[in-house]
Order: C-alpha cells, then structure tokens, then sequence
C-alpha cells in the first residue's frame, strides 16, 4: 500500500510540473521571436515601364507567453536612395502572402526594395533585396532621321525572304525615283513617327496617276497624319493609317495594288542593323500576304552622301543660276545662254566632293568676281572663296552642307543669312538639294538655298 501512495505521488508531481509549462506562468524562458519574411522572386518589372510584381510571404514568429499575430507591413523601393514606390497595410493571423504591385513599374537603373513587418506584440523585422531594371529599348537606338539607301538593291521583293527574284532597284532608279530616295523618315525619342516627303514623292499607278512617276503625296501616305512607332530587338512597327517606309502599297497583307486594304498598322522584321562611325544602316522585311517578301535597305548618316561623290561644275545653260521671291523662280533675274560664255571662267570652276567628306573648289587663276570682291568680272579668286580652306561636307539625300570659312557652290555670296557682304562669312552653309538624277552616267543636281527671308538662289550643276 505505501509503494502505491508513492507512485500516486511521484505521477501528481509529474502532472503538476507540466500544467505549470503550460500555464503561462512557467519559469522557463520562452524567446520571442519576430515575423519571418519570405521575398518571393520578382516576376515582373524588370523591364522599364512593365508593372512591377513580387510576392511577399509573413509568417508570425513565437510567442514570449503572449498570444500575438501579424499587424502589418510596409515596403519602400528607392533608387540612389530617392524613393521611387511606398505602401503597406495591415494584416492578421500566423501568415499571410502579400504581393506588391507597382504599375507602370520604373525607368532604367538600380533599385533596393525594402519590407517591413511588426507584429502585435511590436516586433520588427525586415528584408530587403536589390534588382535591376533595363531599357525596353534596344541597344541599337534609331531614333533620328532616315533615308533609302541610295544603292542597287535597296528594295528588292521575291518569293522567299531576302531574294529579289521578281525585282530589285537599279542604280538608275536611284536617280530616277530622287523624288522617292530623299523622303526622310524620322524615329523620336517619344515614340513619334514622321514622313518627310517634301511635297513630291514616287507615285504608282494604283494611286491614281497615270503613269509611275514623280508627284504631290496621296492621302493617306502623305505624311500629314500623327504616328507611331514601337520598337523591339526584332520587330519595328509602324502605327497609323499611311505609316510606312519603303513603298506604300506593302502591309503585311498583301499589296494594296493587288487589293489589299490600307493597313492601320505595319510590323517589319528588323533582318539587319550596323553602324560605321556616324552612320547607321537598317534592313527590314515584310512578307506581303503568303510568298510574297520585300525587303527595304534604309541609312542614316553622313554615307547617304555618296550620290553626290566625284567632280561638279555649273551646267553651261540658261538658267543655271536664277534668283527670285519664291523658291525656284528666276523672276529678279537669270543668267542667259549668253553669260555661259561670258562667265567661262566661272562655268570651268570644279567642285569637288570626295569620299571621304572633303570638299574642294579648283577655280584655276580666274573665276567670276563681282563689285563686292574689288571687280565685275573673270579675276584671280579673292580668299576666303579662293578653295584654299579646309573643307567638308556632309548629304543626307535632302540637305548639303559644306563646312569650312569660304565654301560654297556657284555664286559665293549667296550664304543662308543674307548676301555678303551685307551679313559675315560663315563657317557653313547649308543648301536644299530638290533634284539629283543621273541619266547615262551623267549625274544632274539642282539646289536652292534661300538667302534671308524671301530671297531664292537657284543653281544647277552637272557631274563631270
């Protein structure tokens, strides 16, 4: 009996010891510990401008003899310590996931996101992790102003991608289509996209006319809309009714002259881009309905100037050079068949463009002076205009530029502030060329600049 009081003891104590673990009241010390943050992986956002996306779990940490649960959290993501996103809110329970969202996410750089959690009983914890965002844009930038390549071969259409089995440019389109060759398509940095087609463009029949050839734009490939463009590595795609580079009947599904619709949108496949110094070149397919496959060669940058290279003079007739209030006209005066053999020694001055970007003026001993340089007449040539300078000279299908204190074409007073020598010499001058063609291997090229506001030159020279 007495070894069964003893066990009935030694079991209450037993029981006592745990009730008293168990009671809150224990002696033994119990950590309290603070939420637990789990960052899950970012899952969106890493992009500039793509919603930013991460799920955040939290989990409540043990207990110091207090019943506690979660509270709350915040979060703040910065960039070179600027805040860039705060939030939080309040939560409840053992665990709770969270995902924070940033809409419209944010631009390129290093970012540090920050998560705060606190629990009912005040405890703290935090992580933190660090991501980078990239440029949606390409490495390879297009912005700024684009031309057909002047070449054989810049656009070219076949069964297949990249053959030119139907058809191709010649070189002597280049010079037959200048109307086409010097339209100017223009990429901005805020995604707008602009045709330049200075009132003359190449024109098929489908649009109305009644042969292939030079005219005035047609709505809606004329250039007057707004547009815009979205770029990928990949896939370059024009946005607008009339958006187009290259031809406009070519969408991707079909050939508007063999019926298709007039597309709202364009997507080319971007099949080539390089950059050589300053000039960048650009490739880029459509396929036009099934089997049909064009490809359009486009440059920007100073190697458009090539049409021009080799050796120019005044073109010995009528009208080389005119002058009047509106660009082209001849109405304050021209020179007659007459000057060309008065003026010989201006008519024998060659102008030079080389490959290379130089300019020279070989004028021999005389040229065509007037009263501002000391006479009226053949004399030797009176510096800064004598070709004695250093000079370049940049093209980009519509606009030349020579630099270089006295360089010029044709009359040497006609600079784009005025007439010497009522205004300074300048460093360039810059001139519209309005026509370049070639026809039997015999380039022509007209320019104009105008000298002040309503004053027109007009000169025309010949390759030699």
């Amino acid at each position: 009996m007495k070894k069964i009081l003893t066990k009935c003891f030694a079991l209450c104590a037993v029981v006592s010891m745990l009730w008293a673990c168990d009671n809150g009241f224990s002696d033994v010390p119990i950590v309290d510990m603070p939420p637990k943050i789990t960052l899950g992986a970012i899952t969106s956002g890493l992009t500039e401008k793509q919603d930013f996306v991460v799920d955040v779990t939290f989990f409540d940490g043990v207990d110091n003899g207090t019943i506690s649960s979660l509270a709350s959290f915040t979060y703040t993501i910065t960039k070179g310590g600027v805040s860039a996103s705060t939030g939080g809110k309040n939560l409840s329970g053992e665990d709770e996931k969270v995902t924070i969202k940033v809409v419209g996410g944010f631009t390129p750089g290093v970012y540090n996101l920050d998560v705060k959690a606190k629990d009912t009983n005040g405890n703290e914890a935090v992580e933190n992790v660090s991501f980078t965002v990239a440029s949606a844009k390409p490495a390879f930038d297009i912005t700024g102003v684009w031309t057909m390549e002047p070449i054989a071969g810049a656009m070219k259409v076949g069964p297949n991608p990249g053959s030119s089995e139907w058809w191709q440019n010649s070189l002597g389109d280049v010079t037959a289509r200048a109307c086409f060759f010097d339209d100017k398509y223009t990429f901005e940095e805020n995604g707008t996209f602009k045709m330049g087609l200075d009132g003359v463009t190449w024109l098929e029949q489908w649009q109305g006319v009644a042969a292939d050839g030079c005219g005035a734009p047609k709505a809606p490939f004329d250039g007057t809309k707004s547009f815009t463009y979205t770029y990928t590595s990949t896939t370059l795609t024009l946005v607008g009714q009339g958006a187009h580079v290259g031809l406009a009947k070519v969408n991707n599904a079909g050939e508007i002259s063999n019926g298709a619709a007039i597309a709202n949108q364009i997507a080319y496949t971007i099949v080539e881009q390089t950059k050589q110094g300053n000039t960048r070149r650009m490739t880029l397919r459509v396929q036009a309905g099934n089997g049909v496959w064009w490809d359009f060669k486009l440059i920007s940058g100073p190697a458009a100037s090539a049409a021009i290279v080799g050796n120019w003079k005044m073109e010995p007739v009528e009208g080389a050079m005119t002058v009047g209030p509106t660009a082209g006209s001849r109405e304050w005066w021209f020179n007659t068949a007459a000057d060309v053999n008065t003026r010989a020694c201006f008519f024998d001055d060659v102008y030079t463009f080389n490959a290379n970007g130089s300019y020279t003026m070989a004028m021999g001993t005389q040229t065509w002076l007037e009263n501002w340089q000391g006479a009226d007449g053949c004399g030797a040539p009176k510096a800064p205009h004598n070709g004695a300078g250093n000079y370049t000279f940049t093209y980009d299908g519509a606009t030349l530029v020579l630099k270089g204190q006295g360089a010029h074409l044709a009359l040497p007073k006609a600079v784009n502030a005025g007439e010497l020598p009522n205004v300074a010499v300048p460093s360039e001058v810059s001139y519209k060329v309005t026509s370049l063609v070639e026809t039997a291997g015999v380039k022509r090229m007209t320019i104009q600049i105008e000298t002040g506001t309503g004053v027109w030159w007009t000169f025309k020279l010949i390759s030699q």
